[in-house]
């Protein structure tokens, strides 16, 4: 993300309050508005339609859904964490819903948080009974400062990044598989990135075509990760969803317009209120991967 998401404190189009020590770059969802509402088949699917035969059995319904990550599901620019409009109220309120009658909502994410910081909110979540559903958005900040780098540099870095990640999320399960406060089960809901730029090279950003590889590989990288985990994660595809959403949906020549697009962002990195919406809707269907398709 970072490539493609232009830090907003870095280029001083977020205002400091918004930045909350440096956001993260990237966010995102499933790929139309009206996704949102039908929550990516929603739960009156025919379960026994011949295509929807279990390829694992159903995590079981979470007690605690916990929120861990950036400002992207700290919801910093959006209303806050318990908002109407933010991405983390909109899934647990699904997953309450359909599948977890009387589980709580709970949300550690922080504006500005990087990878290193992950530890940080996972050692923050307090014990608590039953299952968990551990939702986790991260690495929009630690991409965020390449842009400016000479691609030979970015990649560089990339390079350390991409060990970074695979050390920090092996801690992460480590801990979550060990620690008594996880004891009933931790299920995580991880998320890939979106690029805000609709992975286009054109003005004012000018992303260069390396630095939006780096997003894919991040992404790439993230997908590697989560199927080594097995069944105790499962990873929803924020990234494609959002091409064409971001800041240049009404630029024709970018490879991923479309007419009359809906826009997806507030400012140079955050979603909107309809990009929020499309962010729940692709964790929404994780959240029916899980609980009702039983499906990786």
């Amino acid at each position: 993300m970072r490539p493609t998401l232009l830090s907003t404190c870095i280029l001083g189009a977020l205002t400091a309050a918004a930045c909350g020590g440096g956001d993260d770059p990237f966010a995102a969802g499933d790929d139309s508005p009206a996704a949102a509402d039908a929550h990516l088949g929603g739960p009156d699917a025919d379960p026994s339609a011949p295509d929807a035969a279990p390829a694992r059995a159903c995590a079981t319904a979470p007690k605690r859904v916990v929120v861990v990550g950036d400002s992207i599901t700290a919801c910093s620019v959006i209303g806050g964490p318990q908002g109407a409009n933010c991405v983390s109220k909109q899934l647990a309120d699904y997953v309450i819903a359909h599948y977890a009658p009387g589980a709580s909502y709970e949300n550690y994410a922080v504006g500005g948080a990087q990878l290193a910081d992950l530890p940080g909110q996972i050692a923050s979540i307090p014990a608590g009974d039953g299952p968990m559903l551990l939702v986790a958005y991260m690495g929009g900040n630690d991409l965020a400062p390449y842009i400016f780098q000479s691609d030979a540099a970015a990649m560089a870095a990339w390079d350390d990044l991409s060990g970074e990640m695979r050390d920090t999320w092996d801690g992460v399960f480590a801990t979550l598989g060990s620690d008594d406060r996880f004891a009933d089960g931790v299920t995580v809901l991880m998320n890939t990135q979106y690029n805000p730029f609709d992975d286009c090279t054109a003005p004012p950003y000018n992303l260069s075509a390396a630095k939006i590889e780096i997003l894919h590989m991040f992404n790439d990288t993230l997908g590697s990760i989560a199927s080594g985990a097995g069944d105790r994660a499962i990873l929803v595809h924020q990234f494609e969803p959002f091409l064409g959403h971001g800041h240049h949906y009404d630029v024709d020549t970018c490879p991923h317009y479309q007419a009359g697009a809906t826009p997806f962002m507030q400012d140079t990195i955050h979603a909107n209120a309809d990009g929020n919406a499309q962010l729940a809707a692709v964790m929404e269907g994780g959240a029916d991967r899980l609980y009702r398709d039983c499906t990786p």
